[in-house]
């Protein structure tokens, strides 16, 4: 039986600084009258509204390698390629904030509320991001308990879609793990409903293994290079 996750919604819940970085606002900027009341307005639909859980399923070596093979359209060379095989552990994870909250985004949408659609869908946004990192530092603090791996190692996750990984990879991803046991489902062009919703593979092991160069081919097309902020994070943690 694949374990599921629960999460505490305060857990996940963006700080405003995260939201008004993430609209592009630089750091200490102070926001008030509509700004300010979008943002608080937003933080408490997705309150009120969430649903945030997930499952989780360790696997091994060999039978991530046949998962991450997918239907055999991922870039020539990977991150993740070189990556995996070093891991003390794998897991694979789906988790999503819930269907009210998705649905809500898209009625906000459709009334023309474009100011408090794009708020709540940036909470949202990093609400699902958070509740990664929360399966991520989990994970790890479990191998830990059970002597699997070093206290000083971490587990980071990579996902279809992103890094040279295809997003056709959802399909046998999606075989293994049946995230539909939770509610999220995948459609002909591999785009998961609930729409904010996360699948991928938790990678444990030392930090280094994390690490690598963003001058793979894709990386030419890719517009935030967020990588980059991770890999820093993650030597100076």
């Amino acid at each position: 039986m694949i374990p599921k996750v629960q999460f505490n919604r305060s857990e996940i819940l963006p700080e405003r600084e995260a939201v008004l970085r993430f609209q592009g606002m630089a750091n200490g900027v102070t926001v008030q009258g509509h700004v300010s009341a979008l943002i608080d307005e937003a933080l408490d639909i997705f309150s009120k509204t969430c649903e945030p859980i997930g499952i989780i399923a360790e696997l091994s070596t060999n039978e991530f390698r046949e998962i991450f093979r997918g239907e055999g359209e991922n870039n020539s060379d990977t991150p993740l390629a070189h990556i995996f095989p070093q891991a003390d552990a794998l897991a694979l994870f789906a988790l999503t904030v819930g269907a009210e909250v998705s649905g809500g985004i898209e009625k906000l949408f459709a009334e023309d509320d474009f100011a408090l659609g794009y708020m709540l869908d940036t909470v949202a946004s990093l609400a699902a991001d958070k509740a990664v990192e929360v399966c991520e530092s989990s994970f790890l603090h479990d191998l830990v308990q059970r002597g699997l791996a070093q206290s000083d190692h971490r587990a980071l996750s990579y996902s279809p879609g992103y890094c040279g990984w295809h997003l056709t990879g959802q399909k046998k991803l999606f075989q293994y793990l049946q995230p539909e046991k939770i509610q999220i489902t995948l459609n002909d062009s591999c785009l998961m409903t609930p729409l904010k919703s996360v699948t991928g593979v938790l990678v444990t092991g030392r930090k280094d293994i994390h690490l690598f160069q963003t001058s793979y081919a894709f990386c030419r097309d890719c517009r935030t290079y967020s990588c980059r902020q991770r890999m820093k994070e993650l030597m100076s943690a």
